[in-house]
């Protein structure tokens, strides 16, 4: 999981640097707020790419796909906290 965490840190994809700081630092925030930060990633990047009238159907397509699986990435960890 630390070597998932730390090419989470150094991809980009999240955009709070304090959260990105204290992964690489080894102290890894709670799941859900890593979930959370990915999942408005998601939404951020499929309402850019439905907002933009260049976009094709492609890239609307990739985007919209994108943020279901990061719901569904959510909807896993908190399914895996219940049974926990």
């Amino acid at each position: 999981m630390k070597s998932i965490l730390d090419q989470l840190a150094r991809s980009g994809l999240l955009f709070d640097e304090g959260m990105v700081a204290s992964i690489l630092a080894g102290k890894a925030p709670p799941l859900e707020e890593i979930v959370l930060a990915l999942v408005i990633g998601g939404l951020d990047c499929n309402a850019m790419i439905q907002a933009d009238a260049t976009s094709t159907w492609n890239h609307r397509r990739i985007a919209r796909a994108c943020l279901i699986a990061s719901f569904l990435g959510a909807i896993a960890c908190a399914k895996e906290r219940e049974i926990a």
